[in-house]
């Protein structure tokens, strides 16, 4: 059986007001959160990604800003912390990258998916299908929802989408998928085989440890029922759980290796 090493990269922080973190508490906190993409590493040497991290801190700011004001803004520096740069510091070639498994379509996870010129783009079927569907549209605007990388998904890239099931167990060897909802309509998890056991790198349906460790779901929510069932699943079948913007897993794991 494969089995990976998984990398965290850190390339960005924010300072997020408590009841986007937790639904309906922490009202008086502003909680500082991390932003990762992640490195799978095969034991054959083959490569993939878990989201691509941020494209350019500047153009999603504005957003940012509109919504939650200065203290809220999205800290990167791009002369040092852009994902093409960070990807070289660790030996990653983007057009060597196999797969790149996309845990939704918000613009701090899929923005780069241009970077990745061979990769497969693994997204979930109901998802994909859910954000293209004109009732919907109104729910996925630019730049949350990045229309260009929409457009090269469906069109340029197109031969390469894989659209997985909602319980996919196995889509390249080692990894699988499986369908959250919750934060967004199209939001999946991604199951990992790791030495350590399986990993399930769970996007945005818990942020943090505590999201899923206490059964506190985010506060950035489509559906709350969704978000209760995936954390159960998630606690019931990981042997490593690797939220997407906790600061501390980087202090469970100093390096950011998490397996």
């Amino acid at each position: 059986m494969a089995t990976y090493s998984i990398k965290a990269i850190k390339h960005a922080e924010q300072s997020a007001p408590g009841p986007q973190m937790f639904y309906l508490s922490d009202w008086d906190r502003w909680i500082d959160v991390f932003f990762y993409f992640f490195i799978l590493r095969r034991d054959d040497g083959r490569v993939a990604l878990v989201d691509t991290g941020i494209r350019d801190v500047n153009e999603i700011n504005p957003l940012v800003l509109g919504g939650v004001g200065e203290r809220g803004r999205f800290r990167m520096d791009m002369s040092r912390e852009s994902v093409p740069l960070l990807l070289r510091r660790e030996g990653v070639d983007p057009a060597q990258v196999d797969y790149v498994f996309l845990t939704h379509f918000h613009y701090d996870h899929c923005s780069n998916v241009k970077l990745f010129p061979n990769a497969k783009f693994v997204v979930s079927k109901r998802g994909w299908l859910a954000t293209l569907a004109p009732p919907y549209l109104k729910m996925v605007p630019d730049v949350l929802f990045p229309r260009d990388v929409l457009a090269y998904l469906a069109n340029e890239a197109r031969d390469r989408l894989v659209l997985v099931e909602d319980d996919e167990q196995e889509i390249a060897p080692g990894i699988g998928a499986f369908y959250t909802g919750g934060h967004t309509l199209c939001s999946q998890a991604i199951r990992v085989n790791t030495a350590q056991g399986r990993a399930i790198l769970t996007g945005d349906v818990a942020f943090l440890y505590e999201n899923v460790e206490k059964d506190r779901p985010v506060g950035l929510s489509l559906n709350l029922i969704e978000c209760y069932d995936a954390m159960a699943k998630i606690r019931r079948e990981a042997d490593l759980i690797v939220p997407p913007h906790d600061p501390d897993l980087l202090n469970r794991y100093p390096d950011g290796v998490v397996a």
